[in-house]
């Protein structure tokens, strides 16, 4: 085992206070405890988080392992039974250790003795086997840190292939009766009931037990015969102790190996399916990415003097974002329109007090993306982390084909697919956007765009940044039409007025177009394509 199987944070500091357990999870998995798959199998590596958990950094031990480092010790209780854990390092803020196997299956309790200050117990739950699986980003979700017989990591250009033999590492397939503290000796727990699935199918294991390094477990599986619909760049690897599953994970498989498939473009769904929102909340993390190309028109309307002044303007995009969503807001973001599956005749309502509360984790897409149209090529450079942008001319954006491709960096893989662009949209009455009298009602109607996609009208108004509320509409294409009623325009706040400034809000048309794309590392990758018409408006 190198050092990389274990994640270390060096943090300096001295601290004197009682320590507190804020988490204790898999080492690997990171299963958060409110999953239905949560727990630390006997025998397994954890991790603690909290703080005060230690008044030094040490780094990574080597075997002999003790249950003490600089005065530290975690001692967990179930069933009566104590056992203090066996410790791989300690931190401030983190201690990870081995759960001895000797713990009792149960839920108990776990404390930290920092010096002789000793932390409120924390609640564990104590499984005889609950597996993660480590990742290539240490996250515990997305691509798997997996060996090919050759011992390479499987990757984009490495991909594995049915009837081959691939080498899974990660911790919590179950006790020993090993001495714990020391190198171990190598054996099949065959004993322990486990099954494992790559895209879907059942898959033999062939080996499951430690490696020769406490509580590091290695599992081998023979690749099963999948269809040549399955075979791409992020295939799902589960590996389940009885019925309890680990952290889903994502795999290369192609028929002959070497480079991953990538999907057909241009028929491919990109809203997510509810398995694959199962998958995300359950892991507590959410990787998403995207390629985009938009073309506004924005009717700018200012008061001059007492009287409005139109200005109209178009522009052209192409941007290219990546990020990590976590957080308790996970489930309502992925759940809940526009964000996923709108519907024609609905609208809804978002407001200051309703948008999810998510943490978002910039991800690294490498140092630019490209996309080659009937117009030539554009280049979207690092513009933040995380997001990519291009100044590209505002007569860029026509229909027809675009291929998008990306060299790939430290959390994305390369990548390469299209997107075929629609006839553009037309807003033919916009002038009546200009001002919007929310009792009354507005009709919008269009021209154009995608016959087969929806059409979104959505507003916004706001009194402050704290303040606001955005609604959003959808209707059929061939429609031509669409009515947002006073019940939701309601919602809206009133454009403030101050003497003769209006601070107006907006009305917004537009098509939307995608197709779901593949990239290494990202659970959801989408190319897509907007056509829109904005006009500033006052709410009344």
């Amino acid at each position: 085992m190198k050092t990389v199987f274990l994640s270390v944070v060096a943090l300096s500091g001295v601290a004197f206070a009682a320590p507190t357990i804020n988490s204790v999870l898999n080492n690997y998995s990171y299963t958060l405890p409110n999953s239905p798959n949560y727990g630390i199998a006997q025998g397994s590596i954890f991790v603690i988080f909290g703080t005060q958990l230690s008044n030094a950094t040490t780094g990574l031990q080597n075997v002999p392992l003790g249950t003490s480092l600089q005065g530290v010790t975690v001692t967990a209780s179930v069933g009566g039974v104590a056992k203090q854990a066996i410790l791989y390092y300690v931190t401030p803020t983190q201690v990870a250790g081995i759960l001895p196997s000797a713990i009792p299956v149960g839920t108990g309790t776990i404390t930290v003795n920092n010096n002789g200050q000793v932390s409120p117990p924390a609640v564990l739950i104590v499984r005889q086997s609950d597996f993660g699986i480590l990742t290539l980003d240490g996250s515990g979700t997305g691509a798997a840190a997996v060996f090919d017989v050759g011992f390479k990591f499987l990757s984009a250009t490495n991909s594995t292939k049915p009837n081959e033999v691939i080498q899974i590492f990660g911790t919590g397939v179950g006790p020993t009766t090993n001495d714990e503290t020391i190198q171990q000796v190598q054996s099949n727990l065959t004993n322990i009931s486990m099954t494992a699935e790559i895209g879907g199918v059942p898959a033999e294991i062939q080996y499951r037990g430690r490696t020769i390094f406490p509580g590091l477990d290695q599992i081998n599986i023979k690749v099963p015969t999948l269809s040549s619909t399955a075979f791409g760049c992020n295939v799902s690897l589960v590996i389940k102790s009885g019925s309890i599953a680990s952290n889903t994970t994502t795999i290369p498989v192609s028929q002959n190996g070497g480079a991953c498939p990538l999907p057909p473009n241009g028929n491919t769904d990109p809203n997510p399916t509810q398995a694959e929102i199962n998958a995300w909340v359950a892991a507590g993390t959410y990787k998403t990415g995207g390629v985009s190309l938009l073309s506004t028109v924005g009717y700018n309307v200012r008061d001059v003097n007492g009287s409005s002044v139109t200005n109209m303007t178009r522009f052209n995009g192409f941007t290219a974002s990546f990020n990590r969503l976590s957080g308790p807001g996970l489930l309502p973001f992925l759940t809940t329109p526009p964000v996923v599956n709108p519907k024609a005749g609905t609208c809804v309502v978002v407001t200051s007090a309703t948008i999810p509360n998510y943490a978002i984790t910039p991800l690294n897409a490498g140092p630019s993306i490209v996309s080659a149209g009937p117009n030539g090529n554009q280049t979207a450079t690092l513009f933040q982390p995380g997001l990519y942008s291009a100044t590209v001319p505002n007569t860029y954006m026509v229909p027809g084909r675009y291929t998008f491709t990306g060299s790939g960096g430290t959390d994305v893989g390369a990548f390469s697919g299209t997107l075929d662009v629609s006839p553009e949209l037309i807003w033919t009455n916009n002038d009546a956007a200009k001002v919007v009298t929310r009792s009354d009602g507005i009709t919008v109607q269009w021209t154009g765009g995608d016959p087969t996609q929806l059409v979104t009208v959505t507003g916004q108004s706001a009194v402050s940044a704290s303040n606001f509320a955005t609604f959003y509409c959808w209707a059929n294409n061939p429609d031509g039409q669409l009515t947002v009623s006073p019940s939701i325009l309601n919602q809206l706040p009133a454009s403030p007025v101050t003497g003769n400034s209006i601070s107006r809000g907006s009305l917004t048309v537009y098509s939307y177009f995608a197709t779901r794309l593949m990239a290494p590392g990202v659970d959801l990758f989408t190319a897509s394509g907007e056509w829109a018409v904005t006009v500033t408006s006052q709410y009344k």
